[in-house]
């Protein structure tokens, strides 16, 4: 019998390029509204299976939300 195969959950990087992306398309201009799409982006990803619930999402969304500084500058824009 083959074992399943089990997709990776998506890492942090590919969250955040996910969140990059979206404020391509839509841009924000806050913190809160930085997380508020990196909750979006996991919620999504909880829905389509990507990601387990149990799965510790609440550190996967503050090591995130850490990187905003990287993006303030586009946020500024």
């Amino acid at each position: 019998m083959t074992p399943a195969i089990v997709p990776l959950a998506p890492s942090e990087e590919e969250i955040f390029e996910e969140v990059k992306i979206r404020h391509e398309l839509e841009p924000v201009q806050s913190l809160e509204e930085f997380e508020g799409v990196i909750d979006e982006i996991i919620a999504e990803k909880i829905d389509f299976g990507e990601i387990h619930p149990d799965e510790d999402v609440e550190t996967l969304r503050a090591n995130i939300a850490r990187r905003y500084n990287e993006m303030s500058d586009l946020y500024e824009s």
